[in-house]
């Protein structure tokens, strides 16, 4: 065995503490740094983090979250008024619903009641904030999610497959079956559309509510998931089933330890292993150097396996797969370069004091740089031999986190470089407990938060939710996605669903994904101009028109909300621009513009809010990493919650007599904007977003809240729709969550979420909260994440609630 001899050489040992420049540096290496400054205006490192109670939902819920704008300079966060949330359906990229929310001091507090018609399936959040440059958001940030349903679907539908195909032979064949919800044939035929790649096509079920697909396979298909449409009158499905695929390709990556194998210098290489799909496959396999067996290597649970290298330069290094799945078993390792050098660390998760072995084929003189692309926070220049040595790097006040080293040389082309995660510390920054972790249906739960030192103040957003509402594959937290997954690309699962939390898979992704998802080239590319950043105008506007032509003179709008009635002057052709705070209403109520004066009936108003668009366009640009393949649905009663987690609903209630009449009103405005309130007004201005407002009845007669005296109210059609009144898209301001006490016990208390907060500030003291449990059984999970006085904060804790 090669016996290294080992230098320490004493001045890398006080590297940390000289200042950064303190020698003279080659003019590439200033010119880099100066790079590096133009990058970071260019791109600063601001990141946006929205921590949602949870991932999963059911229609008409309730969705509680807090915004987090972190890294921001003090001049950019006052620019960020505020964000824009858009709910997206995954198979299709549809836009479900879109809202705005305030910001304030770079945090956004919000709610959103989901659509009571939306489907199950896959969806993902998709947030922005107000500053677009080029049509490119400036923050953006993508939350996966799951849509279940509290009602019984109206018919029950499921995909089988039948017999399996043979590629270029005979095709797979799939059943789709579909009955009543009594389990009954249906009167009617199921229309189905169906993809598969490039494959689409529609057909209807037989008289049995049946039907089989033909699908040939697809050669080198990425996705073998066929997906299917079903609807049956108003109502749809989607269900999807993987199809067995005969020649599966393996995706190996090959990650030398510093970017690449050097002749004869010892070298610790990472290997991942993928499917075509993406998914990660454990496997093993034999390590060979030309016709020499030289290891049985191995793939862990997330596909990544490691094993120690001396390449020779002449030598062809391969590895053959023992795994029967794939068509392919051998692939062929980076050859060796008879020159350069290595590094070697002994962690990639150093706490305190960096340590590495740098190794050489030729004496001479490299730049060593500890940085994160914008900022450099150690640089000095070696003089380095062939002789092996140990370095140590104290870290001083280096932020933790992600950071590069790289060896470069007097050109600045990087020689070696390796990831690393400074300053790590697998423990919680907060301490959660109760007063017990057991309680029974509708208990009382005293919560106690303190913080660890050395933070003494905290912001953060806390959540109480059923376990099973947060499921690891598609859940984030704010200490995982700012110090890993927005940095880092393609990230597979980890083990505990965190990742930050794991050591090991933490050493082994700081392998693989050696090279960041910004590069030197990034880095180069950047310029002085970077520095002059502009942002598009994006206000929201309204055109106003008189009998359907521009106007000659400005006309007086009403602006109506909960909050009074205040007037704006539209311009000289009818062209009106709000300011955000303009906009600024609470949640649930509504804003309206009115043109005042006489004649209103002549005149009519468009809106434009360019950020129905632009989410639109966003779906192109913001995709919510999965860790995991598609999900399969192969029968839509899997999305549909349990009978103990729900309410039994009603389809339709119809009351035809008795006391109250308002239950048989719709409530709020019906599509023409008009709405009459609890003292019969039809329109009335002091109640624009009253919770009691309910739609008008044709023949009835009211108060005319508008013109004053007596109207009966007419039928309202949309092409008879008030013109001269439009909703204006409010910015909502934060909601407070309801801690409900279930006091009654004849009302039923199946809330998912039995706590939130937002905003909430912790200190030195014992923070101590109360809420209560309810009807559901089983784990709920308590999440505390925000921000700290010296990094970001997570933490969690597990409290069961068990039947009485």
């Amino acid at each position: 065995m090669r016996k290294y001899t080992i230098a320490l050489l004493l001045s890398l040992v006080l590297l940390a503490l000289l200042p950064i420049h303190t020698q003279a540096q080659w003019a590439s290496q200033t010119m880099l740094s100066d790079q590096m400054q133009y990058y970071a205006h260019k791109e600063p490192g601001s990141k946006l983090f929205v921590h949602f109670d949870k991932t999963i939902y059911t229609n008409n819920e309730t969705v509680w979250f807090t915004g987090y704008l972190l890294n921001l300079r003090s001049s950019a966060a006052r620019l960020h008024e505020f964000l824009s949330v858009a709910l997206i359906r995954a198979i299709d990229s549809a836009v479900i619903i879109q809202e705005k929310y305030q910001i304030i001091n770079g945090l956004a507090f919000g709610s959103m009641v989901l659509p009571d018609s939306m489907l199950t399936g896959n969806y993902h959040f998709q947030v922005t904030t107000n500053l677009v440059s080029r049509g490119i958001p400036e923050l953006s940030f993508a939350q996966p999610l799951v849509i279940k349903t509290n009602i019984e679907p109206s018919f029950k539908a499921s995909l089988k497959l039948l017999q399996t195909g043979t590629l270029g032979k005979s095709p797979h064949k799939i059943l789709v079956s579909v009955l009543s919800r009594e389990a009954r044939f249906l009167p009617k035929p199921v229309a189905i559309s169906y993809n598969y790649g490039q494959l689409r096509k529609k057909a209807t079920t037989n008289a049995s509510g049946e039907l089989i697909i033909d699908i040939p396979e697809t050669e080198n298909i990425t996705d073998p998931n066929v997906y299917t449409k079903l609807k049956y009158g108003k109502d749809s499905s989607y269900l999807n089933l993987p199809l067995p695929v005969s020649k599966r390709k393996a995706h190996v990556g090959f990650y030398p330890e510093g970017g690449n194998l050097i002749h004869n210098l010892p070298c610790k290489v990472a290997w991942e292993l993928k499917d075509q799909q993406g998914a990660v496959v454990t496997s093993k396999a034999l390590l060979y150097g030309g016709t020499e067996l030289i290891d049985t290597i191995e793939t862990n649970s997330y596909g990544i396996g490691k094993f120690i290298l001396v390449p020779q330069k002449d030598i062809t290094y391969q590895i053959k797969l023992l795994h029967t799945a794939f068509t392919d078993s051998s692939y062929v390792i980076p050859q060796a370069a008879e020159n350069g050098l290595s590094i070697s660390f002994s962690t990639g998760i150093p706490t305190d004091t960096l340590v590495f072995r740098l190794n050489s084929t030729n004496p001479g003189k490299v730049a060593l740089r500890l940085h994160d692309f914008r900022a450099t926070y150690i640089y000095n220049e070696l003089s380095i031999s062939n002789t092996p040595s140990n370095i140590k790097i104290p870290l001083g006040d280096i932020p933790p986190g992600l950071k590069t080293l790289t060896l470069s040389d007097s050109l600045g082309r990087p020689l070696a470089e390796r990831l690393l995660y400074a300053h790590y510390e697998n423990k919680q920054k907060v301490q959660i407990s109760t007063e017990r972790q057991s309680y029974g249906q509708r208990e009382k739960v005293k919560l106690r938060l303190n913080l660890n030192q050395p933070d003494t103040i905290a912001l953060v957003s806390i959540a109480c939710v059923q376990e099973n509402r947060l499921p690891s594959s598609i859940t984030t937290d704010i200490e995982s996605y700012t110090k890993l997954t927005n940095e880092l690309t393609d990230l597979a699962a980890a083990p505990d669903g965190r990742g930050v939390g794991d050591r090991q898979y933490l050493e082994d992704i700081l392998l693989v994904k050696g090279w960041r998802r910004y590069s030197w080239q990034h880095i180069l590319q950047a310029s002085p101009a970077d520095t002059l950043k502009s942002y598009d105008s994006l206000p929201l506007r309204l055109q106003i028109s008189r009998y359907g032509k521009p106007l000659k003179s400005a006309v007086e709008l009403g602006i109506m909300s909960a909050g009074g009635l205040s007037f704006k002057k539209s311009g000289p052709t009818g062209d009106v621009q709000f300011d955000n705070s303009e906009l600024l209403i609470a949640p649930g109520s509504k804003i309206q513009a009115i043109v005042m004066g006489k004649n209103q009936d002549t005149y009519g108003m468009e809106l434009n809010d360019p950020f129905v668009k632009l989410n639109k366009d966003y779906t192109k640009l913001i995709t919510a990493q999965r860790t995991v393949i598609p999900s399969t649905i192969q029968n839509n009663t899997e999305l549909t919650l349990k009978s103990n987690e729900k309410v039994n609903r009603l389809r339709e209630v119809e009351i035809r007599a008795g006391g109250d009449q308002t239950l048989n009103y719709k409530h709020g405005a019906n599509e023409c904007g008009d709405y009459v309130c609890r003292f019969n007004i039809l329109n009335c201005r002091n109640h624009l977003s009253d919770p009691g407002n309910r739609h008008p009845i044709p023949g009835q007669t009211y108060t005319n809240g508008l013109g004053g005296g007596i109207i009966v109210y007419q039928l309202c059609k949309d092409e008879e729709r008030r013109r001269f009144i439009m909703p204006l898209t409010p910015i909502y301001t934060k909601k407070e969550f309801y801690v409900d006490a279930h006091a009654e016990p004849l009302e039923p208390a199946f809330e998912s979420t039995l706590y939130w907060n937002h905003g909430l500030i912790l200190g030195r003291a014992t923070k101590e909260l109360e809420f209560y449990t309810g009807d559901i059984t089983g784990k709920f999970r308590i999440v505390v994440q925000g921000m700290s006085t010296t990094d970001v904060l997570y933490g969690q804790y597990t409290i069961e609630v068990k039947a009485k």
